[in-house]
């Protein structure tokens, strides 16, 4: 299967096959087990609530979804795949990205001007599985609006989605923005050492136990909802260093 026909690669070696089918990867090998497969949790028939009321994040199957859709009171869609044509113009507002990979700053415009202009507007945020490509401009996003370091943004949104699991190349282009944004990277050198699960799995210069380390070495701390002040007024947990949402993606 052609990186053209799928547009989330395999979650194990981050190659395009139909891992879910049984397919062998053409460039590693890699026939997805059964361990593998039970290990990856099943994404809902329903958009994961991101922030409370306002940001939702799902996949081609929930955007589809027009009933559904309509009963969560969504009133925009972002697609995070060019190639991506609009199901239902009469029943919601969308915008489709310009490029793929996803530009952030280009996403966190539109979020940021459907967010601030209506209480009421809901937006789900989508890609064709829900699992790393727009989790990674959700994440993006965060960081951006919030402040947060990459492992709060990623714990904030693995905690409320847990079928995400980023592409090396998301995580890559995400840790980049951290580093543009606040300076340094708070995944840290220790999840790109080459440690078990890494080898021959075209993980680039991410580990694929990066993610599972950051759980590990980062648990998810209690993050209570609370209505907290702020630019957009967005139901988040207390988060200190929040400084507004001026920063550009690419610029320091």
């Amino acid at each position: 299967m052609t990186k053209r026909s799928r547009e989330e690669p395999c979650h194990i070696c981050g190659h395009f096959h139909d891992y879910e089918g049984g397919e062998a990867c053409s460039t590693c090998g890699h026939v997805m087990k059964p361990a593998e497969a039970a290990s990856h949790p099943k994404a809902s028939k329903f958009p994961d609530e991101i922030i409370s009321h306002r940001l939702y994040l799902g996949s081609f199957d929930n955007a589809s979804r027009v009933e559904l859709l309509k009963a969560m009171g969504i009133t925009h869609i972002l697609c995070c795949m060019s190639s991506c044509q609009p199901l239902y113009k009469n029943s919601f507002v969308y915008h489709t990205v310009s490029s793929n990979p996803a530009d952030f700053n280009e996403c966190a415009q539109f979020l940021e001007t459907v967010l601030e202009e209506r209480p009421e507007n809901r937006i789900l945020v989508h890609c064709m599985t829900g699992i790393s490509r727009s989790p990674s401009v959700t994440i993006a996003f965060l960081m951006k609006l919030r402040r947060w370091r990459l492992v709060e943004s990623f714990q904030w949104v693995k905690q409320r989605r847990p079928s995400m699991h980023l592409s090396a190349g998301d995580a890559e282009r995400l840790q980049l923005a951290e580093v543009q944004m606040l300076g340094s990277s708070s995944v840290g050198a220790q999840f790109a050492d080459g440690s078990p699960g890494s080898a021959g799995q075209g993980a680039g210069p991410f580990s694929w136990s990066w993610q599972d380390s950051l759980a590990a070495s980062h648990p998810p701390a209690q993050q209570a909802p609370l209505a907290l002040p702020s630019v957009l007024n967005l139901n988040f947990a207390s988060q200190p260093g929040h400084q507004g949402t001026g920063f550009a993606f690419g610029n320091r």
